[in-house]
């Protein structure tokens, strides 16, 4: 629509694309510059199968119940299920990543880093996104 173009080419006028640039550079997605640096492929890899995987758990049948091989987790005993979503992502993500082949085809570096950002540190991806 008419007001979409608008408010697309408000975006492209108004946003500072040094500040953008300096983001992706600080998020290793770029070496070297944003205009002129090496795409680190591994990273940004990484970042697109975060992307993917970020909210998976939010289908209750994807939910994950506790094994015995991990013990208790979290909150969680054995045979429970793991209802809140981030807790059930970093269980698959540490317990259970073959099931998500696109994150355990990462190297191991890009693996911990998505991990981290999703379960250890609680990183809310729609934050960054609508920039909240």
């Amino acid at each position: 629509s008419s007001d979409d173009l608008r408010r697309r080419q408000a975006f492209y006028t108004s946003v500072d694309m040094a500040q953008i640039g300096k983001v992706l550079v600080s998020a290793g997605l770029f070496q070297g510059g944003f205009c002129n640096g090496a795409n680190d492929p591994e990273r940004t890899l990484a970042l697109l199968v975060l992307t993917a995987i970020h909210d998976i758990m939010k289908v209750n049948s994807l939910l994950p119940v506790v094994t015995e091989e991990s013990g208790p987790f979290e909150k969680h005993k054995v045979g429970e299920v793991i209802y809140n979503h981030d807790t059930a992502l970093g269980y698959v993500l540490q317990w259970m990543p073959s099931v998500l082949p696109s994150y355990a085809g990462l190297p191991e570096a890009q693996r911990e880093s998505v991990k981290f950002t999703q379960f250890d540190m609680e990183f809310n991806l729609g934050w960054l996104v609508q920039a909240e």
